[in-house]
């Protein structure tokens, strides 16, 4: 599977995921290759916006590109948006970082990181 085939899955399945809880999500066309600082996924609910930049990796860790976080934290100030990190590593559910936890930083598979459901609140039952 390419690399842009493997992003994009994950990219499709985050939206989903952001629908099962109730929040209007969609991915932004172009959002790698525009010249403009758009995330890869914007959700919202109820005033709330989120925006998501996903990232793929199948090695153990990566640097994330100051660009990158650049672009994430224009849009985000621009649009009122919190703005997180999704990264999915191989045989690991997708990890969710807060962008101001970033910079410069290292992201590893074994870090510590948010789920989803804790990035929107949503409360588990057992």
């Amino acid at each position: 599977m390419t690399f842009y085939k493997k992003g994009a899955n994950f990219e499709r399945s985050l939206v989903k995921e952001f629908w099962k809880r109730g929040y209007a999500s969609l991915r932004v066309a172009g959002s790698g290759s525009a010249p403009l600082s758009l995330p890869d996924i914007v959700a919202m609910k109820n005033g709330r916006i989120i925006a998501v930049e996903c990232k793929t990796c199948s090695k153990e860790s990566f640097y994330l590109k100051n660009s990158d976080i650049d672009e994430l934290q224009e849009f985000s100030e621009v649009a009122g948006a919190e703005p997180f990190v999704a990264v999915k590593f191989n045989n690991v559910k997708p990890k969710f970082i807060p962008l101001a936890l970033l910079r410069g930083k290292k992201i590893s598979r074994n870090d510590t990181s948010l789920t989803l459901d804790s990035v929107l609140g949503v409360q588990q039952t057992l």
